[in-house]
């Protein structure tokens, strides 16, 4: 391995959808394309809130066009294998999981912006996980193929797929080509962190990485109100970001960088100044990652 692969030394950004939460989309995709990102993630919630204003699909296609700024991601199919109906999460109100129509928004996406990812999550429990998990995600990635979407599945360490070793598990397990893992450094962390297992998921399963850096210890004891409120820029926490590049920097491995900032400090900050200082935090810990080869 050197540090000549395409991890590091090709880059792909995409501005997350939690990093500029606030951003009226043409400020984001704007703000996106000024720092050097190919593309944008997109919250279902906030692409309804933007149909409620007004906005049609064809509005949005020509801020995208105006730019040359893609979609690369939609987020997030909650509770992909619980019943489907109100989550019932304390702090969040209207959360439903396994819900047909936000699916169905996914899929519209897929057809109308050509997406390439859908990010789905477990549930937010520790109930246990069996063979109906993989069945779940399979069949949900069997929905997704008609629409040529890719499902990343990500593993987050307060809920029922709490870390990578689960996370891979399932999606073995599941085995559709359309089927992978969205790997976040916050979650990685924070959830048993396997460097040594990070070195050997299959490079064809790794379909999103997300890009963050966080206090060790947590700041707040509620861990879903830690990782929605005091995320870091690459390089200005404690997380062991540079054996996490080089743990993925290798052949084959062609994911985008989905830089995921959730912080409050930074929702203050303009969104151009917040994009161009998340882009440039993660260029410096990706060249300093490289040196480490």
């Amino acid at each position: 391995m050197t540090a000549s692969s395409a991890f590091t030394r090709d880059p792909r950004f995409v501005l997350s959808w939690g990093t500029a939460r606030g951003a009226s989309f043409p400020d984001r995709v704007a703000a996106a394309r000024q720092a050097g990102y190919d593309g944008i993630g997109l919250g279902i919630p906030y692409y309804r809130a933007l149909l409620a204003d007004g906005w049609k699909d064809r509005d949005l296609a020509a801020v995208l066009a105006e730019w040359d700024v893609r979609i690369n991601e939609v987020e997030v199919l909650y509770g992909f294998h619980g019943a489907s109906g109100p989550a019932g999460v304390p702090g969040r109100p209207g959360l439903v999981y396994a819900d047909p129509e936000v699916e169905r928004i996914a899929f519209h996406l897929a057809d109308t912006f050509g997406v390439p990812f859908a990010q789905t999550v477990g549930t937010f429990d520790d109930r246990p996980i069996g063979p109906e998990v993989a069945e779940a995600f399979g069949s949900l990635c069997d929905r997704a193929a008609a629409h040529g979407l890719r499902v990343a599945l990500e593993f987050v360490s307060y809920s029922s797929i709490p870390d990578l070793a689960t996370g891979l598990a399932v999606v073995t397990e599941a085995n559709r080509d359309n089927g992978g893992l969205c790997i976040d450094s916050w979650h990685f962390f924070r959830g048993k962190p396997d460097l040594e297992l990070l070195r050997t998921v299959p490079a064809e399963r790794v379909f999103m990485v997300q890009f963050n850096d966080g206090p060790v210890p947590p700041v707040d004891p509620d861990r879903m109100a830690d990782a929605i409120h005091h995320r870091a820029l690459p390089g200005e926490g404690d997380l062991d970001l540079r054996s996490f590049v080089t743990a993925l920097d290798r052949p084959g491995v062609e994911a985008p960088l989905s830089i995921e900032i959730y912080s409050d400090e930074l929702w203050r900050r303009p969104t151009p100044d917040t994009a161009r200082r998340a882009a440039e935090a993660t260029r410096a810990v990706l060249a300093s990652a490289a040196r480490t080869f």
